[in-house]
């Protein structure tokens, strides 16, 4: 016995199950459904293919004037030498980042102001005027500061200038830079670093009077810095190095004037005294006085040496110059006194001899008359002088002269 209706399938789909169950408004709904989404899912496509072609060319750069770019994938160079280094221009294609990066790289000098370290680490930027705090001590962390070669504290500001080393080879320059430095930002630490340290160590040669009167090698910091650099291989070069700020702590402010005031006056007494020296010399020798007193000091050296040629040849050198006439001053005079006297004596004792030669003949003819005659031409000779007052008494009278005194003396 046979069913005459057929036998039912079993629903494939959702659509299937609606056709079986003869709903014919639900099959347009359905379709309507269908239409929309399959268009949904067209755009989708377009826009993820738009957007993934707007992410392949994304990356794509220019490089300004004054710049230079390195392009970087996956963290290596991309390219050799030549073709590593990209000049001002563009554009240039690289895949999107993370895949490739670029690292651009000014050429101009760029500056660094290391003022928190050695001045006040409590502020950032230098300021306009000295606002340093006057307080009893220096904190560590809080008040920045150096120490001298004579072991005083000082305070200062410096200005780094630094560029791309471009004096040599520019692209190995480059990719140095971006092998062992990677951006301008960590370029600027190390340099800062590199200054402190530099600047640490030329203060500590420096005494303190040169440092606040402003010598200080600011060559020597520089050189220090371009030393680090090159052995970090970082591909920058330093330009300038100047010290902006050099003075003591505001609390040490009044003793340096102090001692500053005290190494002038001693300065200035020095400089007096050697002008009385030179002065009182001059007097003495007259412009030869230099190699007169060198060569008297050495005779005297070479007599507490106890030398005896050396003080020979001294004390030869010393006559020599003495007898050379070109001493002057009070020794001079002196010299020309002694050379008058000994020229007066010569010449007396010639007369002198001239008369012992004249009396001789007539001392050998009347040997007791002849003495008499001289004590009398003496005796007129004294009484004759200018300086001696003569009195003649009469034959037979007396003179007296009182020779004390008129007012009576109380006992």
């Amino acid at each position: 016995m046979y069913d005459s209706q057929p036998s039912k399938k079993p629903a494939t789909s959702y659509l299937d199950h609606v056709m079986a169950s003869g709903g014919t408004e639900a099959v347009s709904s359905v379709d309507s459904l269908s239409r929309a989404l399959n268009v949904g899912f067209r755009v989708l496509r377009i826009l993820m293919a738009g957007l993934a072609a707007v992410f392949c060319f994304s990356n794509i750069y220019w490089v300004p004037e004054g710049s230079v770019a390195v392009q970087t994938r996956l963290g290596k160079i991309v390219g050799e030498k030549e073709t590593a280094l990209r000049p001002p221009g563009g554009p240039y294609l690289a895949f999107p980042y993370p895949l490739d990066q670029i690292v651009r790289m000014p050429t101009g000098i760029q500056k660094i102001a290391v003022h928190n370290a050695f001045w006040s680490e409590t502020d950032e930027i230098q300021p306009a005027v000295d606002d340093r705090p006057e307080t009893e001590s220096l904190r560590p962390g809080v008040h920045g500061s150096l120490l001298t070669a004579d072991k005083n504290i000082v305070q200062g500001t410096w200005i780094v200038h630094y560029k791309l080393d471009t004096g040599g080879d520019t692209r190995s320059a480059a990719t140095d830079f971006v092998r062992h430095v990677g951006s301008m930002e960590r370029a600027a630490r190390i340099v800062r670093r590199s200054a402190q340290s530099a600047i640490v160590k030329v203060v500590a040669q420096t005494d303190v009077a040169n440092f606040v009167a402003g010598h200080i090698d600011n060559q020597a910091i520089r050189n220090l810095i371009a030393t680090r650099l090159d052995r970090l291989h970082a591909g920058l070069t330093v330009t300038g190095v100047t010290a902006s700020r050099y003075a003591v702590p505001r609390m040490l402010m009044a003793d340096f004037q102090a001692v500053n005031q005290a190494e002038s006056h001693k300065a200035l007494s020095i400089e007096k005294a050697s002008r009385q020296r030179v002065s009182i010399l001059n007097e003495l020798a007259g412009s030869g006085w230099q190699e007169l007193l060198e060569a008297i000091e050495t005779h005297e050296r070479s007599l507490e040496k106890g030398d005896r040629p050396a003080e020979e040849a001294a004390f030869g050198t010393a006559r020599d110059i003495l007898l050379a006439g070109d001493v002057g001053g009070a020794v001079g005079q002196m010299l020309d006194e002694a050379k008058s006297e000994k020229t007066a004596t010569i010449q007396r004792a010639r007369a002198a001899t001239a008369r012992f030669n004249e009396l001789l003949p007539s001392f050998k003819k009347n040997p007791d008359v002849l003495p008499t005659q001289l004590i009398q031409d003496t005796v007129r000779k004294i009484w004759s002088a200018i300086s001696v007052d003569a009195l003649y008494v009469p034959p037979g009278q007396k003179l007296v002269l009182d020779l004390g005194r008129s007012e009576p003396i109380d006992q």
